[in-house]
């Protein structure tokens, strides 16, 4: 089959007045389901940061007071810190029971230590 050849100006002319492009809709069919799966994985994360409450800012007292109940009663705590990122999203709130303190700092599930100085709200959670 013998290929056609045009000139650089039958070639312009083509796309000037004849050729319309689809723009994203060719490229639609290259999506697989492992990418899609990947995408809305992805909006799910997003809207679950998007729907975490932002707890009321306690006060020093009303911090010390529940952390100090939830160390003579060894209950589990969940804790949220003024930390935020670039969007101003609180970071996800810590939960686990208190394993001890030092100084500013207070020792959760063992390894994870968070600064008293930093606690926004701090409250007991309830087993069910």
């Amino acid at each position: 089959m013998k290929i056609p050849k045009f000139s650089d100006q039958e070639a312009e002319n083509f796309f000037n007045h004849d050729y319309i492009d689809r723009g994203m809709i060719k490229w639609q069919g290259f999506y697989l389901s492992d990418h899609t799966s990947a995408l809305n994985a992805e909006h799910e994360t997003k809207d679950k940061i998007l729907q975490r409450k932002v707890l009321p800012q306690m006060t020093v007292k009303e911090i010390t007071d529940v952390i100090n109940k939830a160390i003579v009663k060894n209950k589990t705590v969940k804790i949220q810190t003024n930390n935020c990122d670039s969007n101003g999203i609180f970071e996800i709130p810590v939960i686990g029971e208190i394993n001890g303190y030092e100084e500013d700092d207070l020792y959760v599930n063992g390894s994870y230590r968070v600064k008293i100085s930093i606690i926004r709200h701090v409250s007991i959670v309830n087993k069910t």
